[in-house]
């Protein structure tokens, strides 16, 4: 399928294409962003860095626990992916805290993960509204059933994720962001393994100037 046209690989996989036509200079994301904000939504272009930050605060306090520098920083700043890897035999136990971890619990850890100067300097585009919104959009089982699907196979699952999350209200948007190229392989692999678990619009654009 990755070698078919992006028409026939939506079609195949019933992804809905949309076609737009923006003024922008640059990347096509935050410009596709922008319009979607001026329609009402908080959104973030880090592709799948956003919802698995969301997942690493919600698990953080567990991840911290376990972390073998006994570094609560290091917790925050390791990719989730590296870190449900080294705890593979404890991934249950990590998955489980995210029904015990309150908004206030949650969003004190988001903040903690976004003080970190290499997150700042890595992710500067990353969200702190987006993921505040995700959590309020999202219910606690779709966010377990998703760390869990993700830790069966954390460095394949890393990638692939849509360009952009949008939020507005319990309305969250997954979309992919194309020009002239093709869905790649990774995403032909993670795009249809986490719609089946979050039941929210994935959608790609493709968009023209």
């Amino acid at each position: 399928m990755k070698r078919t046209s992006l028409d026939k690989q939506c079609k195949e996989l019933s992804l809905p294409l949309e076609e737009i036509h923006l003024s922008y200079e640059g990347k096509p994301e935050p410009a596709l962003l922008k319009h979607f904000e001026n329609l009402g939504y908080v959104g973030s272009f880090n592709e799948g860095y956003t919802f698995l930050t969301v997942l690493k605060a919600l698990m953080l306090d567990k991840l911290a626990e376990l972390n073998m520098f006994n570094d609560r920083k290091d917790a925050c700043t390791r990719y989730l992916e590296a870190q449900l890897t080294i705890h593979k035999d404890k991934v249950s136990d990590i998955v489980a805290t995210i029904r015990n971890t309150p908004k206030k619990k949650y969003l004190s850890n988001l903040r903690e993960i976004f003080c970190q100067p290499f997150i700042q300097r890595e992710y500067a585009s990353l969200s702190f509204e987006c993921c505040e919104a995700l959590f309020n959009a999202i219910e606690t089982e779709t966010f377990i059933a998703v760390a869990k699907k993700f830790s069966e196979n954390p460095y394949s699952y890393r990638s692939g994720w849509p360009d952009l999350i949008l939020v507005k209200g319990t309305e969250v948007k997954f979309v992919e962001v194309k020009t002239t190229d093709k869905l790649h392989k990774s995403q032909l692999i993670t795009i249809p393994t986490f719609r089946e678990i979050l039941p929210y619009d994935f959608i790609v654009y493709r968009v023209r100037k």
